[in-house]
Formats: structure tokens, C-alpha cells, sequence
């Protein structure tokens, strides 16, 4: 079964896997039908998913390092934010992310220092730079962020599982963009394969193309905290900077897998022992 952009409905609740391991391992650049047919179903389910970023609103942008300036002639450096530039993306230099390819930039920010700053993975110690960035004009933006702490698999209660009894073209719907969000606000360290991003990076242009100018997701660094990719980096300018310095991280874990144990050696036994 294929999903089905004419009626908007997803064929199952894995859906969104499906096309993940599709564009990552088969075909990336020329879409099959299958692609085609979630992509256009995911555009065809995007009813009441719009905000608007207003003109003016404040954001702020992390990035790892501070610089040292001194005041006046023979006076000791101090520590200062990066320049305006240096916290912009550059188009040479755009690194891969989530939500863009290398070499195309685009502007990620975030609705809370704490958020941004976490989302650069510092260690204790570790000085940062926080630009505070506004918004030029209102932007048209897609909020991402309903399902967020939730998994694809809560939509599947004891009659799916057991009885297999098939779920609602809204319980589809619901799973899928559950597994969207989660893909997005995933966090991104540098030693992740650049294949992982792909699905993200594809569906943020297939947002872009449909008239989005922005993405709004759910940080998983703090309660409150939004991440917020603005798609044209000169849609927002930086009106401040300031160096901050790491001191402390609070770790939370849990475990996902089970445990194995070690494998006891048997004894020999009185019999065998008796045998010499």
C-alpha cells in the first residue's frame, strides 16, 4: 500500500520510517513512487500547522568560541561576543545540519539562551558566544512542535497490537508527524553520519518550496525552549552579542536496551573431580 495524497491519508503508521530508509539507503535525488506519494501526502496534511513569526520578535543564535578585544590602547583584553559576521551562517562555508545541505545556509535560532547554547553540546568551561537576533518582517512559519515527546508507537493501543485492528486515517496521520517532529528536534552532534540527515533535509525543502519561510520544532534541551530554522538568513540581523562561559550541565539518561550478563563458568562436578 502507497499513502494517498488525494484522500490525505497515510497507508500505515510507519510511514514516515519507510521514506527515511528510502531516500538514505535507495534512492535519494529521483524519487520512486513511494517517495512521491509521502511527500505529497505530507503536504496534503498540513492543514492548521501555519504561525506567523512576527517582525520584530527576538531570537537567539549559539556558537562555540568568544573573542578578546581591549578597550583602549594598553588596556587588558576582555572578553566580547563574536562580530555580526562570524554569527551568521556563510554560504561557503554552510556545514550540513538538519534542515540544509552543505553550502546552503540557513539561519538556526532558538527561543531561549539556554536552548541555543545547549544545542552547540558545550562542556564545563567551554565559552560561547549568544547573538540576539530580530526578525525583519513577519515570516510565514511551520510549527512542527504538537507531538513533541510523544512516540509514533503511543497511537497504537491493545486492539492494534493484539487484535490488529487497523488504525483511523487520523491515527496515521497523528503517528507520522510525531515521527516528523521527533526527526527534527533530534540532537545533532558533529560525528553523526551525513546520511541521517537526508529525510529532514529533503522535507525542509519540500516545506521551503511550498511557501514556508521558516520551521518551528520543540528543542529536547529544556521544557520551554523552541528551535527555530528561518530559511532566508537575511530575513533576521543580529543586534547583539555576548561571551558566556559554561558552568555546569544537568544529565539526564535512560535506558535503551537490555541488559546482558555475564556467563558463569560451570563447575566440574564431584564425579569429574574424582577422575584423576
Amino acid at each position: 500500500m502507497m499513502d494517498d495524497p488525494e484522500k490525505a491519508e497515510f497507508a500505515g503508521w510507519s510511514s514516515y520510517r519507510e521514506f527515511a530508509e528510502r531516500v538514505r539507503h535507495q534512492r535519494r535525488y529521483v524519487w520512486d513512487k513511494h517517495v512521491k506519494a509521502f511527500v505529497e501526502t505530507v503536504l496534503a496534511t498540513l492543514r492548521d500547522r501555519d504561525v506567523t513569526l512576527r517582525k520584530g520578535m527576538v531570537l537567539f543564535r549559539a556558537q562555540r568560541g568568544i573573542d578578546y578585544v581591549s578597550r583602549r590602547k594598553n588596556d587588558p583584553e576582555e572578553p566580547t561576543g563574536y562580530a555580526a559576521l562570524r554569527m551568521k551562517p556563510r554560504q561557503s562555508l554552510a556545514a550540513e545540519g538538519r534542515a540544509n545541505a552543505v553550502g546552503v545556509p540557513v539561519l538556526y535560532l532558538g527561543t531561549t539562551v539556554q536552548t541555543v547554547i545547549s544545542e552547540v553540546r558545550p562542556w564545563v568551561g567551554a565559552e560561547v558566544s549568544v547573538a540576539q537576533f530580530e526578525l525583519k518582517r513577519n515570516l510565514r512559519a511551520l510549527d512542527l512542535s504538537r507531538g513533541h515527546g510523544q512516540s509514533s508507537m503511543d497511537v497504537l493501543t491493545f486492539d492494534h497490537l493484539l487484535r490488529e485492528k487497523p488504525l483511523s486515517p487520523e491515527q496515521r496521520e497523528k503517528a507520522i508527524w510525531i515521527d516528523i517532529d521527533n526527526a527534527f528536534s533530534e540532537p545533532v552532534t558533529r560525528s553523526d553520519d551525513a546520511g541521517e540527515y537526508v529525510p529532514t533535509q529533503i522535507l525542509a525543502e519540500v516545506f521551503r518550496n511550498a511557501g514556508y519561510e521558516a520551521i518551528v520544532y520543540k528543542s529536547q534541551f529544556g521544557e520551554k525552549g523552541f528551535n527555530i530554522v528561518v530559511f532566508d538568513p537575511n530575513d533576521a540581523e543580529v543586534i547583539n552579542c555576548a561571551p558566556y562561559q559554561v558552568t555546569g550541565l544537568d544529565v539526564s539518561f535512560k535506558e535503551i536496551g537490555n541488559r546482558w550478563f555475564r556467563v558463569k563458568k560451570r563447575r566440574k562436578t564431584a564425579a569429574k573431580k574424582g577422575k584423576r
